[in-house]
């Protein structure tokens, strides 16, 4: 028992630290694409000035920021997390 749970505390680690990881770089380096996955209950009422809506759900909005800036900016209007995201989702990943 004692061995499953440090394994499962290692993944812990690894994935924290992974998506701790994506956040600082998305915030400091701007995302990879042109579109971020902005997780927070109020973000697509207030978002920064060029900042498009691609896609809303339920507390997650994939919207579009070009820049580094775009990015923070989404923090300073209510984003609770940034992450890099796809603008089609999967869609992206198939061959044309």
């Amino acid at each position: 028992m004692a061995k499953l749970l440090k394994r499962g505390a290692i993944l812990l680690a690894i994935v924290s630290s992974w998506f701790g990881f994506l956040v600082v770089a998305t915030a400091a380096l701007g995302p990879v694409g042109s579109a971020v996955l902005v997780l927070g209950p109020h973000v697509p009422a207030r978002l920064p000035e060029g900042a498009g809506i691609l896609r809303a759900g339920s507390g997650r909005t994939v919207v579009t920021a070009p820049d580094a800036a775009s990015a923070r900016n989404l923090y300073t209007h209510g984003a609770w997390l940034v992450l890099p995201a796809l603008r089609n989702g999967c869609m992206d990943l198939r061959p044309a």
